[in-house]
């Protein structure tokens, strides 16, 4: 739909609203008002109130809906499609305008308004659009891109344009129609955003407060923030009564019950106070009703304590004043201006010779005051000598210097603190304290002794493991004690420590131990005692690392069975891991531990012998170190016969070939005596029982084996009498 149609069809719609907003009206106006109805119950009766059906205080024949307590002459027009102030129209200046938007971006053609209360489907409050039928131009698109000509934001400037020369394209800036507003302009309080940073004279606005009652001095708890102050404030906001201009700072306080000034001080407690607006009153502190003419106060009211009166002579005693007793107190107490005149109480004083402040009892007169070199009272006990008196300090001096009977007594500033010695090892307890001129028996002038009650026990006892501080030093069975122990520390908590790191204690410390055998402490699983495992450390601390454990894992796997044989004599047949010639790789391979001696590492299994051919495999391809070669018997048959040119019947001839060395036979397989012309092992031949025998081959060697029969190797084809079986073939 194009934007102007949508506008004229919004322009309808809210037409129509209008109309039927006022037909309702004029509806209700016609019904509440109608005196034509036929009920004779609702006709009004003259002698009744007026009829308010909506109870708004209009009555029915002034209301034009009387059903609607919010709608009447003088009510406030709402926008709600009402002519709620019963004006005959609707809405009127409640109205909002809103605008067309055609492209849907949120800004409408400022050419194409709509007066609604909402904004209707199709339009927004927004206007300005410089494009609306495209969405990506309106106001608040943004121009990031400085070569493109075209002006998005509706500002009339293109985003590559540098209108006002200020050496930034429009795209970079908020106003290209003024160089002096620029990303680089320094912000001015104009109302303008100067450095188009997004804020507008951030920083550099003033302060102003709002004043009411225009006195030039604002409230502060109204201000604003503005270039120059907007009118009705003020850039003073000390007022403390906006709306009173005779209260401001700059007033003067009087007797008002008002802080005038706002000083926070009211009436006479501010300095500031004009005295002529206040009355002079008299300081009554002894509340006998004549006041101190030396403490006067203008004060607005009485305040408390103070009287009008300003005739006291002596404002401390309540006792004083004028026509009061005059009695023999040093004071003129009717303020006649003489003192202790007529006086009937005379007091009695005594000699003070040394002039110490304290009498001598037998030496005293009556007088009002005392007279000179006497005093009231009769505490010295040598008016002879100043220095001895109540108010003296007691000495060692074989004196009573204070007068209370005691001469030399624990008071004495010079004496001496003791401690009480009653086990006698030469420590005081420190708990039990005297103070004497001399060392009273029993006591001791030191306090080291933390056990008076033991006489073994003090600062100079040697420190033993018993559970007590024998030497007083304030810790128990410290490790310095004569008889602590040695002990080990145990950092793996395995129960066995090391002897490199030790500590004395009188009982065993934590992470210590008294066992100082642990080769590993950093390994909880290695200790005297402990299993022996295939890990490549010592695990049972005897010096030697997985003894009698040699080949049970490929973390300890051995060279051949004979290295097993030598580590664990006692190791039986079995599978054993082996390191695969000289490779680091290790293979798993049966050892026989008991035939001949033991250590046989087999390199192959149940190798097949006999018939018209042999196997062409080579045997020890793994390259095993050997000397002696076991073929043992494995299963299958185990004689076999041919025809050959030499008489041979009943012969087992089982051939073997070592490496590329020729064929050899070993004489005697099976039952009967066999020879043959070719390389012969008799002499290094061992029978080991049944049907195994073993060839030394007469030095170390790496070399393969292969097998095979006569038949195989010579063509023995005639009447043969094959056989089939199986040897194991083992190497040390």
């Amino acid at each position: 739909m194009k934007a102007s149609s949508l506008a004229l069809a919004l322009f309808f719609t809210l037409a129509a609203c209008k109309d039927e907003s006022s037909d309702v009206g004029s509806d209700s106006t016609i019904t509440g008002t109608d005196s034509d109805t036929p009920d004779d119950t609702n006709a009004p009766d003259d002698t009744s109130a007026p009829t308010d059906n909506d109870g708004d205080g209009v009555p029915a024949d002034e209301d034009c809906d009387d059903n609607n307590a919010e709608v009447f002459p003088g009510a406030a027009e709402s926008c709600d499609g009402l002519d709620n102030n019963c004006d005959g129209s609707v809405d009127e200046g409640v109205l909002s305008t809103f605008y067309v938007d055609g492209d849907g971006d949120g800004y409408g053609d400022t050419a194409q308004p709509v007066e609604a209360c909402e904004a209707p489907e199709g339009a927004s409050a927004l206007g300005d659009d410089c494009d609306d039928e495209d969405a990506a131009f309106n106001p608040g698109a943004s121009e990031t891109d400085c070569d493109d000509p075209n002006d998005y934001n509706c500002d009339g400037s293109t985003g590559f344009a540098d209108n006002d020369s200020d050496g930034f394209a429009a795209c970079q800036e908020c106003d290209d129609g003024d160089a002096a507003v620029n990303p680089d302009a320094a912000e001015v309080c104009d109302e303008r955003d100067n450095n188009c940073d997004g804020a507008t004279d951030e920083g550099v606005t003033s302060t102003f407060y709002q004043d009411r009652d225009a006195d030039t001095y604002g409230d502060v708890d109204f201000p604003a923030e503005a270039c120059s102050a907007p009118s009705g404030y003020t850039a003073d906001g000390t007022d403390c009564d906006d709306d009173a201009s005779a209260v401001n700072p700059g007033a003067t306080e009087v007797c008002n019950d008002l802080d005038d000034d706002c000083d926070a001080l009211i009436d006479g407690d501010d300095d500031s106070l004009d005295s002529a607006s206040a009355t002079s009153f008299y300081s009554d502190e002894d509340n006998d009703g004549y006041g101190d003419p030396e403490s006067v106060v203008l004060a607005c009211d009485a305040p408390s304590g103070a009287v009008t009166d300003n005739t006291d002579c002596d404002d401390s005693e309540s006792d004083v004043y004028p026509g009061a007793v005059e009695t023999c107190d040093g004071e003129d107490d009717d303020c006649d201006g003489s003192v202790d005149e007529d006086a009937t109480d005379f007091n009695t004083y005594y000699a003070d010779v040394d002039l110490d402040g304290y009498g001598d009892a037998d030496f005293s007169v009556e007088a009002c005051s005392p007279p000179t070199g006497y005093v009231s009272n009769t505490e010295d006990c040598d008016d002879g000598d100043s220095a001895v008196n109540p108010a003296a300090s007691e000495t060692c001096d074989s004196q009573d210097n204070n007068c209370d009977g005691l001469t030399d007594d624990s008071t004495s500033t010079d004496a001496k603190t003791y401690y009480a010695d009653s086990d006698g090892d030469g420590d005081g307890d420190p708990s039990v304290i005297g103070k004497a001129c001399s060392r009273p028996t029993g006591y001791i002038g030191n306090k080291k002794d933390c056990d008076d009650t033991d006489a073994a026990i003090n600062s100079k006892a040697t420190e033993i493991c018993d559970s007590q501080d024998n030497d007083c030093d304030g810790t128990i069975d410290e490790s310095d004690a004569s008889d602590a122990s040695t002990y080990y520390l145990d950092a793996d908590n395995d129960g066995y420590g090391t002897s490199s790191s030790t500590t004395k204690s009188c009982s065993l410390p934590t992470g210590y131990s008294s066992v100082s055998t642990d080769c590993r402490d950093s390994d909880s699983t290695a200790y005297p005692g402990a299993t022996e495992v295939c890990d490549g450390v010592d695990d049972d601390c005897d010096g030697d690392v997985d003894e009698g454990l040699l080949g049970t894992g490929a973390s300890c796997a051995a060279v051949d069975c004979a290295e097993i044989l030598a580590d664990n004599p006692s190791a039986a047949d079995g599978s054993y891991s082996l390191y695969v010639g000289s490779s680091t790789s290790v293979g798993t391979y049966y050892c026989d531990m008991t035939t001949d001696g033991g250590g046989w590492t087999r390199v192959k299994e149940a190798a097949h012998v006999y018939g018209t051919s042999y196997d062409t495999s080579y045997y020890n391809s793994e390259g095993f170190t050997w000397q002696e070669a076991l073929f043992a018997y494995s299963s299958g048959s185990v004689s076999a016969h041919c025809v050959y040119p030499t008489a041979m019947t009943g012969c087992n001839p089982i051939g073997f070939q070592f490496g590329s060395a020729s064929w050899g036979v070993a004489l005697n397989w099976g039952s009967s005596i066999c020879g043959m012309a070719t390389t012969s092992y008799t002499a290094a031949t061992s029978y080991v029982g049944g049907y195994d025998f073993v060839i030394d081959y007469g030095s170390s060697t790496t070399t393969t084996i292969r097998l095979g029969t006569l038949e195989g190797i010579s063509g023995c084809t005639t009447s043969d009498n094959f056989g089939n079986g199986y040897i194991d073939v083992l190497v040390r």
